[in-house]
């Protein structure tokens, strides 16, 4: 089952000329969508599978989500739908998931709407894989299409590029981006618009973590100014915002210390310090590389965080941070 994804305002028309293709039954045997991350083009193939499987689309050419097509495919059962995606645990395609991939595809199709393959990250197609792949598009099944979504088009071979039609999903509507942008992302800094405005989607997560940048930062100078608990402070982090938070909260403290540390301080003020990037630095690759408790990491960090804002302020230091 695919995310269901919104269609940005910038992918309507684009969406609406290849749905009616499909509708015509004159969508390409293989479709190739490419453009940069953030431009929706995973909203935008999400939207055209979920059609392709509806059989009772709206005038918009919209998946209806109630007729027996839309069901099976949000239950994750239609018979003609075949997803190609890493197997767990690897980075990459491997020809073996593209020949699982094209067998599938060969079978007889239970549905009108026949098969549809669809690879939405293309990108990762190890060599051997592409290959595969190159054979089942030269000698494609009957009554099946295949959608691929790609940000980096040029890293595909040539000839996989040559036997689909490619569809540049970009922005090309800054108007309808603005008013998006003022809708779902109102905060957004001027300078953040100009940086988006070609990828639109990235803007939400920059937003997101501005904010959330924000909010630590606030609960840092709580913590070191004695006014916050550290062990509360890391109890009240939302379990589905700690791994993004976690390594935000890691890089703050290091700002911090950089900027206290250029401070005259004392020998021991100054160790103590070190040993708190130090420590900073260690639970940062903790993170990064291992499956360590990032709850337990935070709280750790936030409790050192407390003891040097209180052994500073005891010793009449500067304590702004």
């Amino acid at each position: 089952m695919l995310a269901d994804q919104s269609l940005p305002p910038w992918q309507t028309e684009r969406y609406a000329q290849l749905a009616k293709r499909l509708a015509v039954g004159r969508f390409p045997t293989g479709l190739l969508l490419t453009g940069p991350a953030g431009v929706g083009k995973q909203a935008l193939a999400n939207a055209l599978v979920r059609a392709a499987f509806c059989v009772d689309r709206s005038a918009e050419a919209q998946a209806c989500g109630r007729c027996i097509g839309c069901q099976q495919f949000n239950a994750g059962s239609h018979p003609d739908f075949v997803l190609c995606v890493p197997e767990e645990g690897k980075q990459s395609i491997t020809v073996d998931a593209i020949r699982e991939f094209g067998r599938k595809l060969y079978l007889t199709p239970q549905t009108a709407a026949g098969r549809l393959g669809y690879i939405p990250q293309a990108d990762l197609l190890n060599v051997n894989a592409a290959n595969a792949l190159l054979k089942t598009l030269e000698e494609p099944p009957a009554s099946a299409h295949l959608l691929l979504v790609s940000d980096r088009p040029a890293t595909l071979p040539a000839t996989i590029r040559s036997r689909c039609e490619q569809v540049r999903a970009v922005v090309n509507d800054a108007e309808r981006v603005d008013v998006w942008f003022d809708e779902v992302c109102p905060d957004l800094s001027p300078a953040l618009r100009r940086r988006f405005r070609h990828a639109p989607l990235q803007a939400m997560q920059a937003s997101e973590l501005t904010r959330q940048e924000s909010t630590i930062r606030q609960q840092l100078d709580a913590i070191w100014s004695q006014q916050r608990d550290p062990i509360l402070a890391a109890g009240a982090l939302d379990d589905e915002l700690l791994t993004a938070v976690g390594p935000s909260l890691f890089r703050l403290i290091a700002e911090r210390l950089r900027s206290v540390a250029s401070q005259s301080l004392p020998s021991d003020v100054r160790l103590g310090l070190q040993r708190l990037a130090d420590a900073n630095a260690s639970a940062l690759h903790l993170n990064q590389t291992s499956q360590a408790n990032l709850r337990m990491l935070v709280e750790t960090q936030l409790i050192e965080w407390a003891r040097m804002g209180r052994l500073m302020s005891r010793m009449n230091l500067n304590d702004s941070v």
